[in-house]
């Protein structure tokens, strides 16, 4: 059975950004925010950094989140590149990664997360939702194959790149919201798919 996509408001496309920014470039990018999208967060209450973040669910048999898997696939080893290369203006780098539990699959974004002997192994960054033995911050063990996206934020440029998943969920959003998104945290998703 798919994962079904039910994001659309700006607060959970920024909490899914932040998701794979983490914690502290999450919390410089929303002090960056415009002033439109500030106003917008002062009417909710703010969500604490210690606050458990639901991983946002992914239709995996839609043909745009395939093709988004197949991008972040063929780009894959020159982000490896770059996240091996320590580049003090390269900053967040996370992978999304195909997680199962018998029957169960989600999509959990591991960030930070390290080459190993046998593949690669890192914390998740998120709470995941229906799988019942892994934790945010718990360890994860995966391989190559199961990266089905990457995203690194590059600090002089204010950009955030890769993030292909988060793109194809973005085309369902508002305007506006896509664009307070692509302005707050540099995503810009007509340069990535």
């Amino acid at each position: 059975m798919p994962n079904l996509v039910q994001t659309t408001s700006l607060a959970l496309i920024c909490g899914l950004a932040a998701l794979s920014m983490g914690p502290a470039q999450a919390e410089t990018a929303a002090t960056s925010k415009p002033a439109v999208t500030q106003k917008k967060a002062e009417k909710k209450p703010e969500k604490k950094a210690d606050e458990k973040q639901e991983v946002v669910e992914l239709n995996d048999q839609d043909p745009a989140m395939k093709a988004a898997f197949k991008k972040a696939q063929s780009t894959l080893d020159g982000f490896l590149k770059l996240q091996a290369a320590n580049d003090p203006n390269i900053d967040v780098e996370s992978v999304r990664v195909r997680l199962t539990e018998g029957k169960v699959t989600e999509y959990v974004w591991i960030h930070p997360f390290e080459k190993t002997a046998d593949g690669y192994q890192g914390k998740a960054n998120s709470v995941p939702s229906r799988l019942k033995k892994l934790a945010i911050g718990g360890p994860v063990s995966f391989k190559r194959e199961d990266i089905v996206d990457w995203t690194y934020y590059e600090i002089k440029a204010r950009r955030m790149h890769g993030n292909f998943t988060t793109c194809v969920q973005l085309a369902k959003a508002p305007a506006e919201e896509v664009e307070a998104l692509k302005k707050s945290y540099g995503l810009d998703c007509a340069k990535n798919l």
